[in-house]
């Protein structure tokens, strides 16, 4: 049987991606129904009042060859090397396998530099004063789905929404803090450390500087939310680990730090009266491993966001 057009250029892109080879395509081509065909692509979008520059985000996305328009949308957050080509690459083949469109923002380190601006969400300046939640970064999440459902043609109105490791911490807090959401699953895969769910401390650690009232906290307690533990992410040592006497306060590896997440969160919801729709999964024989993470899930969005 004799290749489409569309295979071909799909073989192409996979091929490319898996040797690391720069992506192409982009919001200039699109196809003559007006978005974007099979591929992988490179947009670009303003997010204007965010940042350190006033350059635009890329937003680096896959559209697998099986997907259409009222096929599920991922949002995927990148780790702490700001490598959201990696982390497009490391998604291809579970985009393909579960027929889900894939969006990577990347937050370079000259526009969004350091740890406030990215895994804490520029919630608060260097000396964590809070800064007025128009300067927070979380929007740039629900401004890259706006762009890549308009790119591709998407009908859903909701996405779901993976970060790890640096992307983790990123994710977690927007889960708490993001009053304005379109994200109908939140995936928090090996986050470093957390910002504690009740108001016993200042962010990053707690909320209780952050004006969060009990409405916002039954709010975060009712999304849909993942803490995807990879079993053998238990180094003390590793490079990238938190090493602040809060985070270390948490747990002594990341696995145990994100236990001790979902039981404070536990604790704070039953203080509340209000049940938790949060859940712990394991991925045996993971460590700090986007690639081995990426995997599990894409499974748990396709069983989760498929109606």
């Amino acid at each position: 049987m004799k290749a489409s057009i569309t295979d071909l250029t799909q073989r192409r892109h996979l091929l490319a991606l898996a040797a690391g080879l720069p992506l192409i395509g982009c919001v200039s081509s699109p196809s003559a129904g007006g978005t974007l065909l099979a591929g992988s692509h490179v947009l670009h979008f303003p997010a204007p009042g965010l940042g350190a520059t006033s350059d635009d985000i890329r937003l680096h996305a896959h559209r697998p060859a099986r997907w259409q328009p009222d096929d599920p949308v991922a949002i995927v957050m990148h780790g702490v090397r700001r490598d959201a080509d990696r982390y497009l690459r490391e998604w291809l083949e579970p985009a393909e396998d579960a027929g889900i469109l894939v969006l990577v923002p990347e937050f370079t380190q000259a526009k969004f530099p350091g740890r406030n601006f990215y895994n804490f969400g520029n919630v608060a300046d260097d000396k964590m004063n809070i800064r007025p939640s128009e300067q927070w970064v979380f929007r740039v999440v629900d401004d890259a789905f706006a762009i890549g459902r308009k790119a591709f043609g998407a009908r859903r109105e909701r996405f779901a929404l993976y970060g790890h490791s640096a992307g983790a911490q990123f994710v977690h807090r927007y889960m708490l803090l993001a009053k304005e959401s379109r994200a109908e699953l939140i995936i928090s895969a090996n986050a470093g450390s957390y910002t504690l769910p009740n108001r016993d401390a200042n962010f990053p650690w707690g909320l209780a500087n952050v004006a969060a009232t009990d409405e916002d906290l039954k709010r975060a307690f009712a999304r849909q939310v993942v803490l995807l533990l990879g079993d053998k992410d238990i180094d003390p040592n590793h490079p990238n680990l938190p090493t602040d006497p809060e985070a270390r306060a948490q747990g002594v590896n990341r696995f145990a730090r994100g236990h001790y997440f979902y039981e404070q969160a536990r604790a704070a919801a039953a203080k509340l009266g209000v049940p938790l729709r949060w859940r712990v999964q394991t991925v045996p024989g993971v460590a700090h491993s986007d690639h081995g993470m990426a995997p599990p899930a894409m499974k748990i969005m396709r069983q989760g966001v498929a109606a």
